[in-house]
């Protein structure tokens, strides 16, 4: 009888590995690839491009441009997704403008003893940078790296970078319309972007401990592809945001959420230009776009714009624009009689309401003079 062979196959080397990956080897237990793109080059509707990059940055941040250093686009491959000190990050993606052209780095780790090499490394990558570009990278990545670099007594080059993280003003304007705000759907959602042969995010872990294990190296280049593609939607990501911004209806962007993003990078001074902004798109607003459209234009004393919202809405039903009505016809018309009617509208929705009931004996009193 023919016996199973236990004989684990011979592990390529790295430098056999590095040029299946179309890299080399840069320090002990690591390789890096490295790839740079023709300015313009296409990622689903947008171009890979420089060109108001800084602009677009500065309005997905809410702070003013960035200074004269480069922006560098990090994403990383981890070994699972719980964080903490079993965690590693074995490989590291940067992408960076230089020279015309968009430059992708890779680092990958071909074995545990090769860390410290790979975090040395990014540092050399990051010179003259001052800002990072994320995708969850303060709640994951960033603190990862601050937690590997710092078991390898190492500085963190990252920490002193200024940090835009695209996830959070992405969950703010799209969360309502979409299933979740991962970057995949982001890209098939905003970028129109659909990935070919994709290796699946949960299973990236496990094809590098196929390689650690037993030297299986047949799924490792495709993890250098997701992670190049996760980069390549970063790069484009902050245009594609700034246009949902001008054009809100096309991409199904929260208006609301987008007028609030405008007010909270101007340290609250950007009241106008949100109220302008929800005004310009009404037709895309829901019920507390227009409840928030309304109450910017009473306290732009715009009144006309205000009651004609709060009539729009409480011929839907909807209390607060009936309560606002209200307070309106009482405080500003001096209309105690039609002020009455609608706090009895409001009495009969909800009687056990204290403070209708109150509105109401208060104008009741007040008109008692005049009836009698």
């Amino acid at each position: 009888m023919a016996r199973c062979s236990s004989v684990r196959p011979r592990r390529e080397s790295d430098e056999a590995l590095a040029s299946r990956l179309g890299g080399c080897v840069v320090r002990e237990g690591v390789v890096m690839i490295r790839e740079r793109l023709p300015i313009d080059a296409p990622h689903g509707e947008y171009p890979v491009t420089e060109r108001g990059l800084s602009e677009a940055l500065s309005f997905c941040s809410g702070r003013a441009g960035n200074g004269g250093g480069a922006r560098v686009f990090m994403d990383t491959e981890t070994t699972g997704l719980a964080g903490g000190t079993g965690t590693l990050v074995f490989l590291l993606g940067m992408a960076r403008f230089t020279r015309g052209a968009l430059e992708v780095t890779q680092l990958l780790l071909t074995g545990f003893q090769g860390e410290s090499a790979m975090l040395e490394e990014a540092r050399t990558h990051l010179r003259r940078a001052d800002t990072l570009v994320t995708f969850n990278g303060r709640s994951f990545d960033g603190p990862l790296l601050a937690s590997r670099y710092r078991l390898s007594d190492l500085h963190d080059p990252f920490a002193a970078l200024s940090h835009v993280d695209l996830l959070h003003v992405t969950r703010r304007t799209f969360k309502k319309s979409w299933p979740d705000c991962r970057l995949q759907t982001v890209e098939r959602r905003l970028l129109r972007c659909e990935r070919s042969n994709d290796l699946p995010g949960a299973e990236v872990p496990q094809a590098w401990f196929d390689w650690i294990r037993h030297g299986r190296a047949d799924r490792l280049p495709r993890v250098c592809a997701h992670n190049r593609l996760d980069l390549l939607s970063l790069v484009v990501l902050p245009a594609a945001l700034k246009r949902s911004h001008d054009d809100p209806g096309a991409s199904g962007a929260d208006v609301l959420a987008w007028a609030r993003h405008l007010y909270k990078r101007s340290g609250g001074d950007g009241e106008g230009e949100a109220f302008h902004f929800l005004a310009r798109h009404r037709p895309h607003l829901d019920v507390d776009g227009l409840l928030e459209l309304a109450r910017l234009a009473r306290r732009h004393r715009e009144w006309g714009l205000a009651v004609e919202l709060w009539k729009q809405l409480a011929a839907n039903d909807v209390a607060v624009a009936i309560e606002h009505l209200a307070k309106y016809y009482e405080h500003e018309k001096k209309d105690l009689e039609r002020a009455l009617q609608l706090t009895a509208e409001l009495i009969a929705r909800d009687p056990g309401d204290r403070q209708y009931r109150r509105r109401g004996a208060r104008l009741r009193a007040r008109l008692a003079p005049t009836r009698y």
